[in-house]
């Protein structure tokens, strides 16, 4: 009879995927996953058969990790902690979101975990939005995917062509003008 994979050993190769996934981007070995996770490189490859099937889980595995969702008691200021955020984020990961999006230009599957990743982290902050209509501070008909893709839209973009950001409140004063927020 098969012995069934060990759990515990699964989670380690995930986390030591991502963690290389983080910190080195798409340039590592499956050996060194195994290194990281303290287990023989014949646990990877029983699990991942190919490095691309280790790399688009380690990049699924990005979305596991959850960010509060801003409550300043203003939009204002809940956009303005999305702003840093994303800026943070992007200073912090920027050589490892540029070779992701690299990738997801070329690979449909990583295309469609990276647009996942981020609808899933813009609909988690949806509440921002609900408490601005409730405070009249948002117009109703403002389309929040739209102002959101405004948002990181402009910093991944800045981020891809490595040009200077501006301050999060310029960022957020402009968004605000623009989409006439009272």
């Amino acid at each position: 009879m098969p012995r069934q994979p060990d759990p515990d050993v699964d989670q380690r190769i995930r986390r030591a995927a991502v963690g290389m996934l983080l910190s080195r981007g798409l340039d590592f070995t499956m050996d060194e996953v195994a290194l990281a996770a303290g287990v023989g490189r014949a646990s990877v490859f029983r699990r991942y058969a190919t490095k691309r099937d280790l790399l688009l889980e380690a990049m699924r595995g990005l979305t596991d990790s959850s960010v509060a969702t801003p409550d300043t008691g203003s939009f204002r200021g809940d956009l303005l902690a999305i702003v840093r955020e994303t800026m943070s984020a992007w200073s912090a990961m920027g050589p490892v979101s540029l070779q992701m999006y690299g990738a997801a230009g070329q690979d449909p599957e990583v295309a469609e975990i990276m647009r996942t990743m981020m609808r899933d982290r813009l609909r988690d902050d949806w509440g921002i939005f609900d408490r601005a209509l409730a405070r009249g501070e948002l117009r109703p008909d403002v389309d929040p995917w739209l102002l959101t893709d405004m948002s990181v839209g402009f910093i991944t973009y800045r981020g891809m062509l490595r040009i200077d950001f501006p301050t999060p409140e310029e960022v957020v004063d402009v968004l605000i003008a623009g989409f006439g927020v009272r």
